[in-house]
Order: C-alpha cells, then structure tokens, then sequence
C-alpha cells in the first residue's frame, strides 16, 4: 500500500476530494492485518474513482495472477525475516516522505523524527510542526 500512498501524494489529479483524504489516511496507516490491507484497497479503490482514474482489474490482469504462488512451498523463516524487514523499511522511506512533504520539514529531519518517536504518524506530524515553527 506504500506504493499507493506515494502515488496518490506525488501523481493525484486534483482537487483532492473526501475519498482521497479516507484513503490516504488508510494507505498510510498502520496495515497489521489483511483486513487493515483490504479495507486500505477499497479506499484506495473508491478514491481513483471518485477522481475518474482508470484502475486495472486485478483479475483480468495475468501478470498479477497469483494462483501459482499458492502452490509454492511457504517462505523460510530467513526469506520472512528479510522480507518484514524491507517491508518496515519501505513503510519509514514513505512516512518519512510523507512527513517531510506535509510540513515542509526536509526528509533529514522527519527521518531523524521517525528515529525518535517512532512510526506513529499523528505524533509525527505534530512533531514534525513543532519542529517547523521552531525554524
């Protein structure tokens, strides 16, 4: 979902309507679970509408056709370590985009941020206003 959120921030046709606001919010959140990742979808879904974009079906695509990957044997414990991790990584690369473009803080900064307080994107964006009014 962090590849529909920094679609939506950096290539969104505006105006930015109530649908966008719900599923950048949903994109950019915490995604614990495949219910948090579907509901993120559907937003995501509703928003491209309610802005007329043209979304390819998932399943008229062949290219995106996962049922070959059911069958494959489940990852190791080492592919799913390495794979959380890049996931944790691409999910700070992006907030801390977000952070910097939201605030106008540069990404320096919101990085150093995110190493403080953590990924709790409220806080962060408080923090990251804070932090641009003190300059």
């Amino acid at each position: 979902m962090a590849q529909a959120a920094v679609f939506m921030i950096e290539r969104w046709p505006e105006p930015h309507g109530p649908r966008y606001r719900a599923a950048l919010q949903a994109c950019t959140g915490r995604l614990t679970s495949k219910d948090d990742v579907e509901n993120a979808r559907r937003a995501f879904l509703a928003a491209a509408k309610e802005a007329h974009l043209l979304v390819k079906n998932e399943d008229e695509d062949p290219d995106l056709d996962q049922a070959g990957d059911r069958r494959a044997a489940p990852p190791s414990p080492s592919d799913q370590k390495r794979r959380e991790r890049a996931r944790m990584e691409e999910e700070e690369d992006f907030l801390v985009r977000f952070i910097a473009r939201e605030t106008g803080i540069t990404e320096v900064q919101a990085r150093e941020l995110f190493h403080m307080v953590g990924g709790d994107r409220a806080l962060l964006l408080s923090e990251a206003k804070r932090l641009k009014t003190q300059h």
